[in-house]
């Protein structure tokens, strides 16, 4: 019989045992995409850098990410002070991203123990599903790309802060402006108020209507200081973008939005067999398939069938739990609230689509869902054979996830990837180019890297307005960097070319 005691997180015997494994997985899983420029960074990336160094030299003051009217700029706002510190770079970028990942592990482990009841070691075991994840999924959690792993911190402050409104409704403002599927922790919270009879009580009424008050005054504070941005990079303001670019995350979200009643089934059915199972590291296939500059690969045979053994147990017996029980406890309201942002997530992602399965990065809280899912089950079962059953298929799931890791670290340990635009980078530096016409995935990432020594205009999808301007005052001496075979260009290595501005 498995034995449960309430755990006083901060206890120095807890805090020592969880706080620097913890610290230390998430390390391990995510060091090789924030030390390694070339293993997981793009321009997206590049432009919430390009924003951070402009608000660390005083030259820009971005609200939202640069050339667009949603996707608040929390990232860039936060690795500012960095920059300031210690320069500008991938790493610099990203260690906030990498700070938010540690702080979310750590807090889930805080519910489990101190909401949950569960010992400190299945409060772990609870929060791998997070805390390890497969490469595919962690580069993704470092990925300083706008709002990609924000909306995780934001569900779980959600809960902490459930009972104090002001400081609930500030997280569900800042959250949704970011990304909006921080709108999921809100969803999830209304239907256990719901569930419990209080939702539409005095004192529920009060408390919803004060949180939500607060996080309206949030978008409007937001939206009074949108019109002294630099919306479209140094020197512009929003009438360079808002005029031709109307829309905020609302409309964002609802243009997203496609219901087709045909194509449910199908949605759903494709995202159980194939985004779940990517998304928790389970499908055999190449790191390159998730972006990743890696020829190391993840997954495991049958992995699908661990999958849904890791699942299944767990909701059916929480099932039977309640059932016999006939009563709710209160240890189940956190678990319950995190795998309802999960359900209210994956069925968004699957249902609301048309049935087209998308980027794998707008449907990751499913993995805080699994979190939530593993410490309820760890909490109510008492079968030892089924939790030995569940237990070994968990260390499974472990293994693959590291595994993967494991690939990649000896890959980048002793022969790491040159990286594609790095060595466009250095041919550029070799010939003494300083301005450069590219397509968008190559100019900011180049001007970046670059600290902006090499200024590159994207052609395609400009962000930043004075690129254009610079690059075109210095035409004579710029060049065009093409993916494809060009008049009077030379391929400097394969498929990609150095050549004359376009007339």
């Amino acid at each position: 019989m498995l034995q449960w005691r309430e755990t006083a997180f901060f206890s120095s015997r807890a805090w020592r045992f969880l706080f620097p494994i913890v610290v230390l997985l998430i390390i391990f899983r995510s060091a090789i995409f924030v030390f390694w420029p070339q293993s997981y960074f793009d321009s997206d990336q590049a432009v919430y850098g390009l924003m951070a160094k402009h608000i660390a030299e005083g030259r820009a003051f971005p609200v939202f990410m640069y050339g667009q009217p949603y996707l608040l700029g929390v990232e860039s706002w936060l690795a500012a002070p960095v920059f300031l510190i210690v320069g500008a770079s991938v790493a610099a970028l990203k260690f906030p991203v990498l700070l938010i990942n540690i702080a979310i592990g750590l807090l889930l482990v805080r519910m489990f123990t101190n909401e949950v009841g569960l010992a400190p070691s299945a409060a772990l075991v609870s929060a791998l599903f997070f805390v390890l994840p497969a490469p595919g999924t962690a580069a993704q959690f470092v990925e300083a790309g706008g709002g990609i792993i924000e909306p995780s911190l934001y569900v779980v402050l959600i809960w902490l802060t459930r009972n104090r409104p002001n400081w609930c409704g500030v997280v569900i403002g800042v959250g949704f402006l970011n990304r909006e599927f921080s709108i999921y922790g809100v969803a999830a919270l209304l239907v256990l108020d719901a569930a419990h009879r209080v939702l539409f009580t005095r004192e529920g009424i009060r408390r919803w209507l004060k949180t939500l008050r607060t996080a309206a005054e949030v978008w409007l504070v937001v939206t009074w200081i949108k019109q002294y941005s630099s919306a479209a990079g140094p020197g512009t303001s929003p009438l360079d973008l808002y005029q031709q670019t109307p829309g905020d995350n609302l409309g964002n979200l609802w243009n997203r939005v496609c219901i087709d009643a045909g194509q449910l089934v199908s949605g759903v059915s494709a995202g159980l067999t194939t985004h779940l199972p990517r998304l928790f590291g389970m499908t055999s296939e190449r790191l390159r398939e998730y972006g990743i500059d890696s020829n190391a690969t993840q997954g495991v045979p049958w992995g699908g069938l661990l999958l849904l053994g890791l699942f299944a147990i767990p909701i059916v017996r929480i099932a039977m739990t309640i059932i016999r029980e006939r009563r709710w406890r209160p240890e189940y309201d956190a678990c319950a609230y995190l795998a309802l942002v999960g359900v209210f997530s994956f069925s968004a992602y699957t249902m609301l689509r048309c049935g087209v399965i998308g980027t794998m990065r707008y449907e990751l809280l499913s993995v805080i869902g699994a979190t939530g899912l593993a410490a309820w089950y760890l909490r109510i079962e008492r079968a030892r054979a089924m939790a030995i059953l569940w237990s070994a298929l968990m260390l499974a799931w472990v293994a693959g996830t590291t595994a993967g890791h494991v690939r990649l670290w000896a890959e980048y340990a002793i022969h790491p990837p040159a990286g594609v635009k790095l060595t466009v980078i250095r041919q550029l530096e070799t010939e003494g180019v300083r301005y450069a016409y590219a397509d968008y995935w190559l100019a900011y990432y180049i001007t970046f890297l670059t600290n902006e020594r090499i200024i590159v205009h994207s052609t395609d999808l400009s962000r930043i307005a004075e690129y254009r301007r610079i690059v075109d005052e210095h035409r004579a001496e710029a060049v065009r960097i093409s993916r494809a075979a060009c008049p009077g260009g030379r391929e400097v290595f394969t498929r990609i070319y150095f050549c004359p501005p376009t007339p």
